[in-house]
């Protein structure tokens, strides 16, 4: 898979995955700023921002103006936003790349920030964050990282509260973008089929003469845990919700692809330790899953799970049985080689699409000392013994680093508290 990347001399990184088999392209802008960035008070800006900039920009002054004409080429747009990062992008058939990149560039470069539209959003993102409140599945995650890193700007909710979100100004944003929104903390790509000259003039003409300016940074994790932690939420549910989280590897950990085959072994696919023991051999919930990620000076493993409102104490102990077996037992060859096969598959499958292969560069462009290739990743995946598996688990599940959040009708600590032991 082929990429190109270069740096303008104001600092903005330019990241190319061309597709020449494909019909459509895709501008993105990936900011290195999240809520992990944000002040108390800003606390949601950076989600907002993604809501806010499609709202109207010096040539395309309304949201209207903006969806009618990415409407009207059959376009799509989006955003999303992270603790370390914010992304936008539109998507189209690739004739019509200047648009697209000149729509993208003129809400960054030039937002309009109208006051009535944003008092009308703020009534948008309150009933957005109602909305996950009343999903526990989602809101799950939260109440986990903010146990694990409570205090610090890690463990708040991307989304912000109802009561920061209803104090911003639009003097907050301006100051916002003025801190974050700089070249050198931006990543701008491109993904699909497109003429090389045509965009090497659209960076030239719209961004090669922007301005470098300085940025700012974001807020280390300096909580510190010695004993497992537990967040009961009450919440009159039928099904309850668990995530067991530890704290795990930063970004270029060297043990970052034993940690992917450790959750594959656990809670990747249907095949997987934890699916069979949770669902399929006790029938105790829907869906339990496990995953790795990764921040820029720490990372964290999550265990999750909808189970039976009566028999979760059952689940948690046959989660937490699970970690300690792969602790003491090393994985057989058969069960290693599946997981490895199972994270190149799905990866490769992902990679089919444009979007993915572009987030791929950008993510590590972004936060890794290098851009590895899938096929460079994989080779490590590929190396990966069973004892590194066992290792990583060891040096992953260990009561000090360990987090569990609940969400259902439980007002009782005492009955989980004592099953907290791996």
């Amino acid at each position: 898979m082929k990429y190109a990347k270069k740096t303008l001399p104001n600092g903005l990184t330019i990241i190319e995955v061309p597709s020449h088999d494909a019909e459509s392209v895709v501008v993105d802008f990936f900011v290195k700023t999240g809520s992990r960035s944000e002040t108390l008070k800003e606390n949601g800006i950076s989600h907002f921002l993604e809501h806010f900039l499609f709202k109207g920009s010096k040539k395309y002054p309304s949201a209207m103006a903006i969806s009618t004409l990415i409407d009207s080429i059959g376009g799509e747009m989006n955003a999303n936003t992270g603790k370390e990062h914010t992304q936008f992008y539109i998507k189209s058939a690739s004739q019509h790349l200047p648009l697209i990149f000149e729509v993208l560039t003129d809400m960054i470069q030039n937002p309009l920030f109208d006051p009535a539209e944003l008092e009308r959003e703020k009534g948008v993102i309150v009933e957005e964050i109602n909305m996950y409140k009343d999903m526990p599945m989602a809101e799950i995650e939260n109440v986990l990282e903010g146990t694990m890193w409570h205090g610090d700007a890690l463990g708040r909710d991307i989304a912000g509260t109802k009561e920061t979100v209803t104090k911003f100004t639009r003097e907050m944003f301006a100051d916002y973008i003025l801190r974050h929104y700089q070249t050198s903390n931006m990543i701008l790509g491109i993904s699909g089929k497109y003429d090389q000259k045509k965009l090497n003039s659209l960076i030239k003409s719209h961004w090669q003469k922007y301005p470098k300016r300085k940025f700012g940074g974001w807020a280390k994790a300096k909580d510190k845990q010695s004993a497992p932690r537990l967040k009961l939420q009450f919440k009159q549910t039928e099904q309850s919700h668990l995530s067991l989280g530890f704290k795990g590897f930063a970004y270029g950990d060297k043990r970052g692809a034993g940690q992917s085959v450790l959750s594959a072994i656990l809670g990747g696919g249907m095949s997987s330790r934890l699916f069979m023991e949770v669902r399929e051999r006790r029938g105790l919930g829907y869906y339990v899953r496990a995953s790795g990620g990764a921040y820029q000076d720490t990372g964290l493993f999550n265990i999750g799970s909808g189970v039976q409102v009566g028999k979760i104490e059952e689940a948690l102990t046959v989660i937490i049985g699970e970690l300690k077996k792969i602790k003491t037992a090393k994985v057989g060859d058969k069960e290693l080689q599946k997981a490895k096969d199972y994270l190149k598959g799905k990866t490769i499958l992902a990679l089919e699409d444009n979007q993915v292969r572009l987030d791929w560069f950008m993510e590590h462009a972004a936060f890794y000392k290098k851009i590895e290739t899938p096929i460079e990743v994989f080779k490590k995946i590929d190396a990966v013994t069973a004892q590194d598996v066992q290792k990583i688990a060891q040096d992953l599940f260990q009561n000090k680093n360990m987090s569990l959040a609940i969400i259902g009708p439980y007002k009782t600590e005492s009955q989980f508290k004592k099953l907290l032991d791996v």
